[in-house]
């Protein structure tokens, strides 16, 4: 059930030479068999025959025509003759068959019973010689179709064909060139920006160093200064106490200074 729903989805299927052959092998030997029992004077294997090597020709010239990979006219050609051999072999089985059965007698002095006795024979010979003649055909026709196209065309074409491969060919040559040296000029450009990425990474490692150098400066100046004004608190602290025990004294200062003189004045008034 897979095999026709696969040739139905990938088109025409594509049948063997070798397949004709078969068919004409079978056409024959059902011939011969109507021809061992019936006896004949019909000439019914020389039509079959006759006819089976012109299917073959007919056959082979659609194959050869269309150029298909997978045929061979010379093989084409050996099959015709190994048919007519056949049909020879074939031929004297069907004349001898009916002797051996006791369907027929031989009879040397009546040319009329040594007729249907003959006939298969005759036919076979015919068919014999008539298959080469066919693929002889066939050989010549296979020959003239080879050697009908030009070759100086070709030759053309092929030149051509060749002339603009060696084209394509240097321009991807100078294209790779120009890409080799575009990758030179990208790894020089990366080394000096490497430099002076270290050369900067060195500079500002020294800043760095100096930053770090004035910041442990600036930190001592900061402790000392702290100390400093720690000191000066405590002075100023001091001169706080000074001046509020001054104070104190300049008030009592005051305070005598107006005792006395509220001393003074009542006695300065007396006659």
């Amino acid at each position: 059930m897979s095999l026709p729903s696969r040739h139905r989805a990938t088109g025409t299927r594509r049948v063997a030479y070798s397949r004709f052959g078969l068919q004409v092998l079978a056409a024959s030997i059902v011939a011969h068999a109507i021809q061992i029992v019936t006896q004949t004077a019909f000439p019914l294997l020389l039509v079959v025959n006759i006819a089976a090597l012109f299917y073959l020709r007919w056959r082979a010239t659609l194959y050869m025509r269309s150029g298909r990979a997978d045929f061979d006219a010379v093989i084409a050609a050996e099959m015709m003759v190994a048919f007519g051999v056949l049909s020879l072999i074939l031929g004297i089985t069907s004349a001898v068959a009916p002797l051996f059965v006791g369907t027929a007698s031989l009879r040397v002095d009546d040319l009329a019973a040594l007729g249907p006795l003959a006939t298969p024979f005759l036919e076979g010979l015919a068919t014999a010689g008539l298959a080469p003649f066919f693929a002889v055909l066939l050989r010549i026709e296979a020959h003239e179709v080879e050697t009908s196209f030009d070759s100086s065309v070709d030759i053309s074409n092929l030149a051509t064909a060749t002339r603009d491969l060696t084209r394509e060919v240097r321009a991807a040559f100078k294209a790779i060139r120009q890409l080799q040296e575009s990758a030179q000029d990208a790894t020089m450009a990366a080394h000096l920006l490497a430099n002076e990425v270290r050369n900067d990474a060195g500079r500002l490692g020294q800043v760095f160093a100096v930053g770090e150098s004035q910041l442990k400066q600036l930190g001592a100046a900061a402790e000392t200064s702290t100390a400093e004004v720690a000191r000066l608190a405590n002075e100023t602290a001091k001169l706080n106490t000074t001046t509020t025990e001054a104070s104190a004294m300049l008030n009592a200062l005051g305070d005598l200074i107006e005792s006395v003189e509220r001393f003074v004045k009542p006695t300065a008034k007396r006659p």
